[in-house]
């Protein structure tokens, strides 16, 4: 099986590397309350970090042809900002794959992502949360960021939101607790960028 960074996967047979990671969350995230202290404790880790990187820093890409430190700041935010959207009711993603191709990424792909932490090294951005509102000023998109991750959990953390299915341009529907570990891991993601240059 070869995996394709744009997250598609092209499968001759099937075998075993392609088969679900058996992970239950049911019984993996049964307690909603690990999973929003490890989200906050992403989120201060992030922001810790992002507020030790030098003006001089801040608007330089961090590796030739990638984001500015500004830049990842904006599209964390975006992120937050579409999924709060999609809870009020507003379009979430706009979906790219085929339903077929969806559902392999989110039986293969997403529950490696959500268990080893990491993204594949070239997946790109959904052209929704690509940078757009980019801060000169570190502390102006520090707060924004902030208060809009804040904000998400608060909403997100309504009873009545729990059994909510949020959309992923790649994965299709997400659950509640899948939606709030991959934000986790996306923050933590960009943070490792961002210790490399602060």
């Amino acid at each position: 099986c070869h995996w394709a960074f744009r997250f598609f996967c092209i499968c001759g047979k099937a075998n075993a590397a392609c088969q679900p990671v058996v992970n239950s969350w049911g019984s993996l995230m049964a307690d909603w309350g690990p999973l929003v202290a490890e989200h906050s404790a992403a989120l201060q880790e992030f922001v810790l970090l992002a507020r030790r990187v030098s003006p001089d820093q801040w608007n330089k890409p961090i590796a030739p042809g990638k984001w500015t430190p500004a830049e990842i700041v904006s599209h964390l935010s975006e992120s937050y900002q579409v999924l709060r959207g999609e809870l009020a009711g507003s379009p979430g993603m706009e979906l790219r794959l085929s339903r077929l191709q969806r559902w392999l990424l989110r039986h293969t792909m997403l529950p490696r992502i959500l268990a080893s932490g990491k993204f594949p090294a070239a997946a790109r951005a959904p052209r929704e949360i690509r940078p757009r509102e980019v801060q000169v000023d570190a502390t102006g998109a520090l707060h924004r960021l902030s208060t809009e991750a804040d904000a998400f959990v608060q909403e997100l953390f309504d009873p009545s939101r729990r059994s909510a299915r949020l959309t992923h341009a790649y994965f299709g529907a997400m659950s509640a607790r899948q939606s709030l570990r991959l934000v986790t891991v996306h923050t933590r993601h960009h943070a490792r960028q961002i210790a490399a240059v602060s």
